[in-house]
C-alpha cells in the first residue's frame, strides 16, 4: 500500500519534520527542486527557453528554486514572481534572494513570447478557495498558451495550480499540466477526477520525510499496488473445492441472466471453490450452459427452509446483480438479509432496493460491503451527482461510518471506505465504462470474501484487480472496443503467477 493524503494531511507531516525532526523547509525545499529537475531534464536542452511562473507561498519558492539551479548548470531559465512581495515567505524571499544573487533573468510581467517550458509554481497543496485576481488571469494565459503551441509543455510543482489537494476539484481556474512532481506522498486531489486529468503524468518523489512521521500523522488514505496482491488468500496443493470458499450469488431476472453470469463467474476466477446462482427459471438453462461448473438453484422451486440451508452453506454472499425492484423480489430480499450470517456484498439492484427500503438498514449485519455508482449513490444518500462528484471521499466516507458498511464508490475514480479509512483506486480505464463491468466487480469482492479475506481488505483488493483487469483488456482491445466479458477474462491475466 502506498499512502495517499490530503493537504492538510502533508502540511503536517512538513511541519512536523521541521519543527519536530529539524530538517529545515530550504532543506526540503532543495529537495524538491532537485527532484522536480532530475524529471525535467530528460525532457529539455541547454537551449530550451524555461519560464518559472511563481506564487508568494513555498510552492513559489520550490519553483524559483527550479530556474536558480538550472540556470546555475547552464540552461536558460527566468522568473516570473506573479505573487506581490509583501505575502512571499521567508523560504521564498530567500529563494529570490540566493536567485537575483546568481543573476538570474526576472520578467516584470508575464511573457510567453519564446518560452517552450513553463515550471508552475503559483499555487501547491495549501489552496483552499476559488483563485482570485491576477492570478486567474495568469493561469488563462498559461492554458491559453499551451492551446495555441500543442509542443509546449507545463510542469506543475506538487500540483496543478488552482486544482484542490483534498477533492481534485478546480477553484474556477487551473493549471492543465502535461507533468505535475509531487513531493512525499502522492496527494488526493492527483488521484481524484478532474485534478488527475489536470496533473497529466504524475510523478511522486520522496524528498527525505521521514518515514517515522507517518506514525506521528494521522492520514487516512491509501492506494494499493502490486505487492498487495500478496494478500490473495494462501493456496496448497493438500486441498479440495470446499477450502476455497462457497459464494452464492443472487442475481439475474427474465432477460438479465447476463448480471448472473458475469458475478459468478468472477468469482470463480478469483479462486473460489463452489459457486451457487440463486435466479430466476427462465435463466437455468442459459447459464447451465453458460457456466456448468456453477450450480444452479430458481426461486420457482425455493421455500423458507431450502433457502436458509442455501445461507447457512455460502462462505459469502451477493445479492443484486439484474435481480429487478418489483414487489415480489423486495419481499424476498427482506426475508433474506436478516439470515445472511457471513460476509454480503450488495450491489446493483439490491441497492435500489435498499433506497426504497431504508428500515432494511437496521437488518444488515455491520461490515456488509455496498458497491453503489454515482446514481445509486444518489438514491442512497439523496445528494446529486454534483454534490458527490464534488468530494467523493467525503461521501464514501460518510455513508460507510453512518451506517458501519463498506462503501465501494464506483466512479472514473473509485474511493473505498469503510469509515475509517478511505482506499483510492488509480487502476482503470474509460473502456470499463460498459454493461456488465459492476457485475462482474461485484463477483471479485464476494469471491475475496468467500475465500475468507476480510471484508475490508476484500473490497480494497478487489477494486484493485477489478481495474488491473481493465487495464489489462485496453492493452489487447482498445478502451472503445472492450466490454465486461474481456474484463472479466482479463482476472486470469491479473492473477496468473498468483
Amino acid at each position: 500500500m502506498q499512502a495517499i493524503v490530503t493537504g492538510k494531511e502533508m502540511k503536517a507531516i512538513d511541519t512536523y519534520t521541521i519543527e519536530q525532526m529539524g530538517i529545515p523547509s530550504l532543506v526540503l525545499m532543495e529537495r524538491a527542486a532537485w527532484a522536480m529537475i532530475n524529471r525535467m531534464i530528460p525532457n529539455i536542452t541547454k537551449n530550451t527557453m524555461i519560464l518559472s511562473v511563481c506564487g508568494a507561498g513555498n510552492n513559489g519558492g520550490d519553483a524559483v528554486a527550479v530556474a536558480r539551479i538550472l540556470y546555475g548548470m547552464g540552461y536558460n531559465t527566468a522568473i516570473y514572481m506573479a505573487g506581490p512581495f509583501e505575502k512571499w515567505t521567508n523560504e521564498t524571499k530567500k529563494q529570490m534572494e540566493i536567485a537575483r544573487n546568481l543573476g538570474v533573468p526576472e520578467y516584470n510581467e508575464l511573457n510567453l513570447e519564446g518560452v517552450e517550458v513553463v515550471v508552475d509554481g503559483l499555487f501547491g497543496i495549501g489552496l483552499s478557495s476559488p483563485v482570485k485576481e491576477p492570478y486567474d488571469g495568469v493561469i488563462h494565459s498559461l492554458n491559453q498558451w499551451k492551446e495555441i503551441h500543442p509542443c509546449r509543455r507545463i510542469w506543475s510543482v506538487d500540483m496543478p495550480s488552482g486544482v484542490s489537494s483534498e477533492t481534485g476539484q478546480v477553484f474556477g481556474e487551473a493549471v492543465l499540466a502535461d507533468y505535475t512532481v509531487t513531493f512525499g506522498y502522492n496527494k488526493c486531489g492527483l488521484v481524484l477526477y478532474p485534478g488527475r486529468d489536470f496533473a497529466g503524468t504524475c510523478y511522486v518523489e520522496d524528498i527525505g520525510f521521514p518515514k517515522q512521521v507517518l506514525s506521528k500523522i494521522s492520514v487516512n488514505g491509501f492506494c494499493m499496488e502490486t505487492s498487495d496482491l500478496d494478500n490473495l488468500p494462501s493456496r496448497k496443493m493438500d486441498s479440495n473445492k470446499g477450502d476455497y470458499g462457497k459464494v452464492l450469488v443472487i442475481a439475474g431476472s427474465k432477460n438479465m441472466s447476463g448480471a448472473a453470469y458475469f458475478a459468478a463467474r468472477s468469482a470463480y476466477l478469483m479462486g473460489v471453490g463452489l459457486v451457487r446462482i440463486l435466479t430466476e427459471e427462465a435463466n437455468r438453462q442459459i447459464l447451465q450452459t453458460q457456466l456448468p461448473q456453477a450450480m444452479i438453484s430458481v426461486w420457482e422451486e425455493q421455500d423458507d427452509t431450502s433457502i436458509i440451508e442455501m445461507l447457512n452453506w455460502a462462505t459469502a454472499v451477493v445479492i443484486g446483480p439484474g435481480i429487478g425492484t418489483d414487489d415480489t423480489m423486495r419481499r424476498q430480499i427482506e426475508q433474506i438479509i436478516p439470515q445472511i450470517h457471513c460476509p454480503l456484498v450488495i450491489d446493483a439492484d439490491g441497492l435500489n432496493l435498499l433506497a426504497q427500503n431504508k428500515q432494511w438498514y437496521d437488518k444488515i449485519k455491520e461490515q456488509t460491503i455496498v458497491t453503489p455508482h454515482m446514481g445509486e449513490m444518489s438514491r442512497l444518500t439523496g445528494y446529486t451527482l454534483t454534490e458527490l462528484k464534488t468530494d467523493r471521499g467525503y461521501h464514501a466516507y460518510s455513508y460507510a461510518r453512518d451506517h458501519a458498511f463498506i462503501c465501494v464508490l464506483k466512479d472514473s475514480s473509485s474511493v473505498i471506505s469503510n469509515g475509517q479509512q478511505n482506499c483510492y483506486q488509480h487502476t482503470g480505464n474509460d473502456g470499463m465504462a460498459t454493461g456488465g463491468s459492476g457485475d462482474v466487480l461485484a463477483g471479485i469482492i464476494g469471491g475475496l470474501a468467500g475465500m475468507g479475506c476480510e471484508p475490508f481488505m476484500s473490497a480494497c483488493l478487489g477494486s484493485y484487480i477489478h481495474g488491473c483487469a481493465g487495464d489489462h483488456a485496453s492493452q489487447i482491445y482498445g478502451t472503445r472496443s472492450m466490454t465486461s466479458v474481456e474484463i472479466m477474462e482479463s482476472i486470469v491475466s491479473v492473477l496468473k503467477k498468483y
